[in-house]
């Protein structure tokens, strides 16, 4: 029986209407209309003010927050035709009346009585609230009131209804407590110092140091990435740190230490089953952890497709109830995710969503072989200090404060995934010089390490026989291309019988970065010939070539194209250059161009960014 069947006065004018919007349905009945509109495309028939009705009860009564309910009801609305679509103050409209709703049915109708929530943590007035665990396993809410942090066992949420922190599992069969998420304790919050942001660096840089080899660069994107993952919630994107490596080379060990420290760590084996995962993660909506998995299946693969999916916020796994086929499922993949594996992903677009890191064994005799005792009572200080910053700072954090990264010739795919880091480096006086300095290093490290890929080899082979640093000019067969000292043109059987592979290698590996391989008319010592030659197209495509394969331990960062791989097609702008170089103007300009659609050849490979790290 709804509400306003049950009851007749009492309510106000905006009471009514908002009753009248559940149309006789019941409570259950509107969440449920709700949750299956939400993973929908729209209906162009269907009353689109019901229907972002409905989808905002559901997501305030499944703990969202008022601002991604509107952004998700944006989202929506852009799926419309122009002149269905509601303006903002409509759609503000719908979600005061969803919430009046929820209220109404919470005060005035017993038989509407929706269960205790159990939501790990939510924001309310600008606080976080956030779950944490006694030593004798009783749960509390920590939040900030008056500079300290206060606890309480149960809260309203933002929706008004009753709200307690969920449980940790209890084991089958020898009934205790499976500490699988990390939760910060009561006690060592309740008297953790506020540090700053350098010393709570510091602490977590030599905290790392202390059971990891790595590089200092790689020390300083880890503490980062795990202080990032305590604000994933202020984002639209979340990247995922990968570690990737054959059996004994420590990927375990980075794993298991790094995410000890980040937001909620949900531990997960590969071989859990994707529905444990999903349903675990949906309790928690912490950071993910998947050790020893090959995932090694493309787009079609269950997991693939929620790895793929928790990238970007608002991207819901629709599922259908095994048991009742009229009721669906819905799952919240988005979050920060550690994975640890022996072989890529087969799918590009997975690869593409990673910070990858190949460790290597250590050679250092400090760092212990096996974590020893005192390990755990590290951590749970540590991420007490962690939580305690992390109250503070809660309201100082949002999307808007994103750090830029415009103008220094970095790379798009780059940029997506430094970007949602960059809100935790607001917090520190010299941020942004932070920002700026990390990812030209950055930056650096992918191109190099794309110049030691095969396709980086074989191109910067190619230009040093196009440049002269390689002379083929005495060879009884390749001499003839050279006139007046200089090579004329560069062709397939060159590169291939200097690298020992065959001509389809060599034509198919250098197509896929962009080159071409066309009849060019050149000058010889014999005269004018047609000759089959490795070219670039235009100059267009030379940027995007050198901006990503092309790597000079001198700085250098750009010159033109040698005349002998220029193509018929080719057009050089002196505009923008000095010196043969880029200026800052032209900088600019670079970074737009490798924005650029890459070509099918180079999937698979660019979009990871992967270099060698130790352990």
């Amino acid at each position: 029986m709804t509400v306003a069947m049950n009851v007749q006065s009492g309510f106000n004018e905006k009471d009514r209407r908002a009753l009248v919007m559940a149309n006789d349905r019941s409570f259950s009945k509107v969440k449920d209309s709700g949750a299956y509109l939400v993973a929908e495309d729209p209906d162009e028939e269907a009353d689109n003010f019901q229907e972002f009705w409905d989808i905002a009860v559901y997501l305030l009564a499944s703990r969202r927050s008022s601002d991604s309910v509107i952004r998700t009801l944006q989202k929506r609305n852009k799926k419309m035709k122009e002149f269905q679509q509601l303006d903002y103050e409509t759609l503000q409209e719908i979600k005061d009346l969803a919430f009046r709703y929820i209220d109404t049915v919470k005060k005035f109708d017993d038989s509407e009585e929706e269960t205790v929530r159990h939501i790990p943590y939510f924001e309310k007035e600008g606080r976080l609230y956030l779950t944490c665990i006694s030593r004798d396993d009783r749960y509390s809410y920590a939040h900030l009131q008056d500079g300290k942090v206060v606890f309480s066992t149960e809260e309203t949420d933002p929706s008004g209804i009753l709200t307690v922190p969920p449980e940790l599992p209890i084991h089958q069969d020898r009934g205790t407590t499976s500490y699988i998420v990390g939760i910060p304790l009561t006690d060592l919050l309740e008297k953790a110092e506020l540090l700053s942001p350098d010393e709570l660096f510091t602490r977590m840089r030599d905290h790392l140091y202390r059971y990891l080899d790595a590089s200092e660069r790689d020390y300083e994107l880890f503490v980062y990435y795990a202080l990032y993952s305590w604000y994933f919630q202020k984002c639209n994107t979340t990247p995922y740190i990968r570690f990737i490596g054959d059996t004994g080379k420590g990927k375990s060990r980075f794993l298991k230490v790094i995410s000890n420290l980040c937001f909620y760590p949900i531990r997960a084996s590969g071989a859990s089953s994707i529905s444990g995962i999903m349903r675990f993660k949906e309790r928690w909506m912490g950071t993910l952890q998947i050790d020893e998995s090959d995932l090694r299946g493309d787009q079609s693969d269950k997991l693939i497709k929620y790895l793929n999916l928790g990238f970007e916020r608002e991207n819901y796994l629709l599922l259908t109830d095994k048991n009742e086929l009229s009721k669906v499922h819905l799952f919240d993949p988005f979050g920060p995710k550690i994975i640890a594996m022996r072989q890529p992903f087969l799918d590009t677009a997975t690869e593409g969503r990673c910070l990858s890191f190949s460790p290597d064994e250590t050679t250092r005799k400090d760092i212990p072989p096996e974590l020893p005792a005192r390990y755990a009572e590290e951590v749970a200080e540590l991420r007490a200090l962690i939580a305690r910053f992390t109250l503070e700072h809660w309201s100082e954090i949002s999307e808007d404060s994103m750090l830029s990264c415009s103008g220094k010739g970095i790379e798009g795919r780059l940029k997506q995934m430094a970007r949602p880091l960059s809100v935790i480096l607001t917090l520190f006086p010299d941020g942004q010089e932070r920002f700026t300095e990390y990812l030209n290093a950055r930056q650096k490290e992918i191109k190099r390490t794309r110049a030691e890929s095969s396709e980086g080899m074989m191109f910067n082979y190619v230009l040093s026989l196009a440049q002269g640093e390689e002379n083929l000019m005495v060879d009884p067969e390749f001499g003839k291309y050279y006139y007046e000292g200089k090579i004329q043109v560069v062709s397939s059987k060159m590169v291939a019988t200097a690298l020992r592979c065959s001509f389809k290698t060599v034509n198919r590996t250098l197509g896929g970065i962009g080159m071409v391989s066309e009849q060019k008319r050149v000058q010889t010592a014999t005269g004018q010939k047609n000759i089959r030659a490795i070219l670039v197209p235009n100059r267009k495509k030379w940027v995007e070539i050198m901006q990503r394969y092309y790597y000079d331990e001198s700085g250098e960062e750009f010159f033109e194209c040698p005349e002998c791989l220029r193509g018929p097609e080719y057009q050089t702008r002196q505009s923008g250059f000095a010196d043969n170089r880029f200026n800052s103007e032209s900088c600019k300009s670079t970074e737009e161009i490798s924005g650029t659609v890459l070509s099918a050849g180079e999937e698979g490979f660019d979009d990871t960014i992967s270099h060698k790290t130790s352990e």
